[in-house]
């Protein structure tokens, strides 16, 4: 992940609730009826597992160590997919019955990785961040340890690279992190990441491919730095070409520029959504539920970069809200929140508390919290809504 792999508290997460080796289903209530199910990627970063919410507000966890040690959900039109980023595969999900369906290996037989510790190569899983499918079923691929985005062809074969050097930061890497293909268009968020220091060198951007010549076809910079998780379609536009995501920058620093942004990807114009100065803190994570009504992981500036979710309306008409904060008192706090989902009338949130893992429901009418869900096995890590 972006943030420096999230270092400072990776080793503390390997030990939060759940176990180290695959277990049964488990099956918990939260007593709150929904308007839609919801998927979950949950990890300890040494097992990882699927669970799915039902209408009922009832998970159903599904620990398995086919997902690797630490996966990411991906969201794109031809999914969900899981990207087992250490050992280089993408894995389909039938959101329904949690199976995995396809196994896709996201790199070339001969393909070297970047090693920036001993300025040479060597062969690796490539780190896959982001997957989706074509119309032609190919699926396109955002490798973060690679300048270039793979093709895998319909039958699985290694189709090539698309090259997105150019859009590199001083350590010849882009850092590709988010992924989506709409129509005849593949776009790809870049971070341009240093990695001597972790931090950004400059604005990111979504560079568009265009698949039948898988040659770049166009860019726009985002206005904000580190463009951090997926590309997530906002509800007002169900073809999916408009999107958001958030732009946390530095974790460790208030950034100027945008705090998010939403892209229409087909112009390749970007509205940018507030600024860090306005919440203390970085954008982690944001939904949009309405054009007035934004959600948001909130991380602050200190060293375990203490997590709040945040309602706010981004056009600025009102005072962001903190609906609840890791910090109780204002005190401590640590990076428990992730995974977060607007589903009808509820707010989801994913909680890696140590030995409290759990899944919050708030009301988007009252703002109040309405229900809690605690998973058995592994901790969340993220939340996708099933269409």
């Amino acid at each position: 992940m972006a943030r420096g792999t999230l270092a400072l508290f990776g080793v503390a997460t390997t030990l939060l609730g759940g176990c180290s080796e695959p277990a049964g289903a488990a099956r918990t209530c939260s007593g709150v009826s929904l308007d839609g199910a919801t998927l979950v990627l949950a990890t300890n970063l040494q097992a990882s597992g699927l669970g799915r919410i039902d209408e009922s507000g009832c998970l159903t966890e599904i620990p398995d160590i086919s997902l690797g040690a630490d996966p990411l959900l991906a969201s794109g039109v031809g999914g969900p997919f899981v990207c087992v980023r250490d050992q280089g595969l993408v894995r389909g999900v039938d959101p329904a019955s949690l199976a995995l369906t396809r196994t896709w290996v996201a790199f070339g037989a001969s393909e070297p990785t970047f090693d920036l510790a001993t300025g040479g190569k060597a062969g690796g899983p490539h780190n896959p961040h982001d997957a989706d499918l074509d119309e032609a079923g190919r699926l396109w691929v955002a490798r973060y340890e690679q300048p270039g985005v793979a093709v895998i062809e319909p039958d699985g074969s290694f189709g090539g690279v698309v090259d997105l050097s150019a859009f590199a930061d001083v350590d010849g890497l882009p850092e590709a992190e988010a992924l989506r293909v709409i129509r005849d268009r593949v776009f790809v968020a870049v971070q341009r990441l240093d990695r001597r220091t972790w931090k950004p060198a400059e604005n990111g951007a979504v560079v568009a491919i265009d698949v039948a010549s898988r040659s770049v076809v166009g860019s726009v910079d985002l206005g904000g730095k580190n463009p951090f998780g997926r590309m997530r379609p906002v509800p007002w536009d169900p073809s999916g070409r408009t999107v958001v995501i958030a732009m946390p920058g530095d974790f460790f620093a208030i950034d100027a520029g945008h705090a998010a942004a939403i892209v229409d990807l087909d112009a390749l114009v970007v509205t940018g959504l507030a600024e860090e100065s306005s919440f203390d803190g970085s954008i982690a994570e944001i939904e949009l539920a309405a054009p007035d009504e934004a959600y948001a992981i909130v991380a602050g500036t200190g060293l375990e970069n203490a997590t709040r979710l945040v309602r706010f309306d981004p056009s600025g008409k009102t005072e962001p809200r903190v609906l609840v904060d890791t910090r109780e008192g204002g005190e401590g706090g640590n990076y428990d929140y992730w995974g977060l989902a607007v589903v009808g009338r509820h707010v989801l949130l994913g909680d890696r508390a140590y030995g409290a893992p759990a899944i919050h429901i708030f009301e988007r009418a009252t703002g109040r919290e309405v229900g809690v869900l605690q998973p058995e096995r592994l901790p969340p890590m993220s939340l996708l809504p099933v269409p």
